[in-house]
């Protein structure tokens, strides 16, 4: 790989006996940032300047911290095959310690601390140092000096040969895990879990996240979930499984499926549903799915188990908007009856809109806000198109790519001339959604129902039961 320094002979190293792994994830924002969303590209949620938009940046903050569930993964296979793993979440260079090997979560959104992190290991202790994730896929000459390896690919089949001491250099191919089924459980005893919440599934108690399926089997052409992955799924039973052993050995209360559709195979979703039911686990959880993989039937079926937030993508109102893009629309009709059935169970939804496609105009992202408002959903996320790299979306727009920080990449920015519509409108767009939505009397009701009121409408203080 151009700019890599060459370290051994035959593209590896080789570490003699008891190797010490660090595994990484760094930042430095101070908004709420999720490194596992956006296909693991990342976000920071950001608003805007006004008083009521840094309102609403709080509170995010105060909602929701989720760990990476990959470095979980990590110490659990590189402990299991006699490494010694230190897991660390770094906000500055000191807190870094000994180690000979270095493995750093990528994102896009803190990527220039992640490389800054790769330069202190090497300096400070000699260590090698790999980097994995999307990003690192996508654009591996970013950490070119930082880096003796990056992966591209699913950092878990290298995992094994990692923790015997064998260092790849330069691009190293890890490929897709083929059976999510024999990945063992992510291990969370180093993690600070008793930090780890979110308010919007179970007030109290830890939530932890999982992933019940890697990759996403639609094609949106802007879907950062196609970068680094392949669709796979797990067996509803080896994710009850993995629920019952996290309820035992950690005692959470909440569980967030990091999936992008979750119910994309109804009769697995069934089934999952039975298999909670039937081991009457006291769970609360949250997923992502598409509307139109979703019927009043099987929400029920999920609200007994344990559902009780979801989040969905709308995207736009625009039904030609979203065509022009590669991503099958789902009828209004369709999605407001689903929206219907979960409010009148209490099920908390979140609704995501995408601003600024290329075919989005003023008047259309007007249109979104305005039905966005008529679905009045519990929480929405107005974000803002961003060509990801490795995305067909990026490719089709990168000669208007005008910003030259991939921090800037984070879900929230305009990055790119759009044809119709300047940054500066586009950010004032986003902003006036957020703020607009958010101060009528219509939805300060439906924020009091699902929150202060909540135990009053949807009185539900018994583990769900078959």
């Amino acid at each position: 790989m151009t700019g890599f320094h060459s370290y051994a002979n035959n593209g590896c190293w080789k570490i003699r006996g008891l190797v010490k792994i660090v595994v990484l994830s760094a930042s430095r924002q101070t908004n709420c940032t999720l490194k596992d969303v956006a296909g693991g590209f990342g976000t920071v949620f950001t608003v805007g300047n006004s008083p009521f938009a840094k309102l609403l940046e709080f509170a995010k903050r105060r909602i929701a911290a989720i760990p990476n569930i990959t470095l979980a993964y990590l110490d659990s296979i590189l402990s299991a095959h006699g490494a010694e793993v230190k897991v660390l979440d770094v906000r500055n260079s000191s807190q870094l310690v000994p180690a000979d090997l270095y493995l750093i979560s990528s994102s896009i959104v803190d990527c220039s601390f992640e490389r800054e992190i790769g330069f202190e290991a090497k300096r400070q202790f000699g260590a090698k140092v790999g980097y994995f994730g999307t990003f690192a896929s996508a654009v591996p000459e970013f950490f070119a000096g930082s880096a003796d390896f990056v992966i591209k690919g699913e950092v878990e089949n290298l995992a094994p040969a990692l923790a015997q001491g064998n260092i790849p250099e330069g691009i190293a191919f890890g490929g897709f895990v083929k059976d999510l089924n024999e990945l063992p459980f992510p291990k969370w005893d180093q993690f600070d879990i008793q930090s780890f919440r979110y308010q919007i599934i179970t007030g109290r108690g830890i939530t932890l996240p999982m992933l019940g399926s890697r990759g996403c089997p639609y094609t949106c052409n802007y879907c950062p979930y196609l970068v680094n992955s392949c669709y796979r799924v797990r067996s509803a039973e080896n994710i009850v499984d993995e629920i019952r052993y996290l309820t035992a050995k950690y005692k959470i209360r909440g569980i967030s499926f990091r999936d992008p559709n979750l119910t994309f195979n109804k009769s697995r979703a069934h089934q999952f549903a039975d298999l909670l039911l039937k081991y009457n686990l006291d769970i609360r959880w949250s997923m992502e799915a598409r509307t139109d993989r979703l019927d009043p039937e099987l929400v029920g079926l999920l609200y007994r188990a344990g559902l009780r937030s979801i989040e969905v993508g709308v995207e736009s109102a625009n039904e030609h908007t979203l065509r022009g893009n590669q991503r099958k629309a789902i009828s209004k009709s369709q999605q407001e009856r689903i929206i219907r059935c979960c409010h009148k169970l209490g099920i908390r939804v979140i609704a995501n809109y995408t601003l600024g496609l290329p075919n989005d105009t003023v008047e259309g992202i007007r249109e979104t806000i305005r039905y966005a408002k008529k679905l009045n959903t519990f929480a929405i996320q107005f974000t803002v198109t961003t060509p990801y790299p490795g995305t067909q979306f990026y490719e089709k727009v990168r000669h208007a790519i005008f910003e030259q920080d991939w921090e800037r990449f984070n879900g929230w920015t305009n990055v790119y001339h759009h044809p119709a519509i300047s940054p500066e409108d586009l950010h004032k767009l986003r902003e006036f959604a957020y703020v607009s939505y958010h101060i009528r009397p219509r939805y300060v009701w439906r924020f009091l129902q699902s929150t202060i009121l909540y135990p009053l409408f949807f009185p539900d203080p018994q583990p769900a039961s078959g």
